[in-house]
């Protein structure tokens, strides 16, 4: 087959990229397109965007052929929405393409809706708005008709993926079509057998941390567990707006040897091995209509390296029925203090749950979203052989 994918954001990692390498790996030719946007609005991005929006380029990453295409610089939604159209028609044409894998979530990077396209539904985009949003942002999502376009997609595709049972009931109550569940997942790397050199008291979370991610209440919480455990070690992994304060939290209770801040790690080797020598790993956050609708890809790497969690007792992480798996409901800076302790004592068996995780690599989930777009291929050729027929 040869396949489009139109991701939900044009950088090159997560569920986009995992999908169409193992697509690639699998036989199959895949096309994912890129673009340079200015969102989100800053002086930053505007520089950049004007910089870098009327270059494009062809080239190959992982055998995924990518296409970065033109965009009128700044904020031309009207134009950018009707010459990305062109683009796509254009593409589509030029590479012979069967059909087309859409995240798209605003309507400058719609597709044009008559060209067949399955929809990937990846994330509750209006929520993250309506919840996090600030007044601009909730603007912003009106100028880009992000309602509209997630509905024309919907009720135009051939079908639809989701990543969370929320997110396929919402699917089903506005469409006809099949509507299917595929996770997020996790690299086979994560499940190989590594060398760990194991502290008993040590923690991982990764995340972009911003205000939903509970890490003030985390760092209270590492102050009254040290009185007990006071080799305890907090291994925090990512960026985002929080660690500023958190940076003056940690001085604030004389916590710097308890807790490392690794920042960004873009090596998933060092990820790796950061996590392997923690005992508990962390998917807490706030409790909200975005959050259950979310498919944390950090819960399967967790788990596929035999982790003990403590997740908040979000509706998609509760579905999943992971052993491994323990449950905060959210209470204050106490309750997570207890949560951790407990945790800290219970055994698992690791083995059991790796062999659980076979069932949720980016490999198995690519061969099921292969079978999806195969039989709506034939459902295709299928109807246009009718109307050559009929005519």
């Amino acid at each position: 087959m040869r396949i489009m994918f139109i991701p939900h954001l044009p950088t090159l990692f997560g569920r986009r990229y995992q999908l169409s390498k193992h697509l690639v790996k699998a036989g199959h030719e895949v096309h994912l397109i890129l673009w340079d946007m200015p969102y989100p609005l800053s002086f930053g991005n505007l520089f950049k965007n004007i910089k870098n929006s009327l270059k494009s380029e062809t080239y190959k990453k992982e055998g995924i052929i990518v296409h970065k295409i033109i965009r009128c610089p700044l904020i031309f939604p009207w134009v950018n929405r009707l010459l990305f159209k062109k683009q796509i028609r254009s593409l589509f044409k030029n590479e012979n393409i069967d059909i087309i894998i859409s995240q798209s979530f605003f309507s400058e990077v719609e597709p044009p809706l008559d060209l067949p396209f399955i929809y990937d539904l990846n994330d509750d985009h209006q929520a993250f708005a309506d919840i996090y949003g600030s007044r601009i942002y909730k603007l912003a999502y009106k100028l880009l008709k992000v309602k509209k376009t997630i509905m024309n997609q919907i009720k135009n595709a051939l079908a639809i993926t989701t990543v969370s049972e929320r997110l396929l009931k919402f699917a089903k109550n506005n469409t006809n079509v099949s509507v299917y569940k595929i996770p997020n997942g996790v690299e086979k790397e994560f499940l190989k057998k590594q060398r760990i050199n194991k502290n008993n008291y040590s923690i991982g979370y990764v995340s972009h941390f911003g205000e939903w991610s509970k890490l003030e209440e985390l760092l209270y919480s590492i102050k009254d567990l040290k009185k007990k455990y006071p080799l305890i070690k907090l291994n925090l992994i990512g960026d985002g707006p929080e660690i500023a304060n958190a940076k003056k939290i940690i001085k604030k209770l004389r916590l710097e040897k308890n807790i490392k801040l690794y920042g960004k790690v873009d090596n998933r080797k060092r990820v790796f091995e950061i996590l392997n020598n923690c005992e508990i790993c962390l998917n807490i956050s706030d409790k909200n209509s975005f959050r259950d609708a979310s498919s944390p890809i950090k819960v399967f790497e967790y788990s596929a390296l035999g982790k003990k969690i403590i997740s908040t007792k979000l509706k998609e992480v509760e579905s999943l029925n992971f052993p491994n798996v323990y449950f905060w409901e959210g209470e204050k800076i106490r309750g997570l203090t207890k949560k951790i302790e407990e945790v800290f004592h219970k055994k698992i068996g690791s083995k059991k749950i790796k062999k659980i995780m076979e069932n949720y690599t980016w490999e198995n989930l690519s061969k099921k979203l292969s079978k999806i777009l195969k039989h709506e291929i034939k459902k295709i050729k299928e109807k246009r052989d009718f109307i050559k027929y009929e005519k």
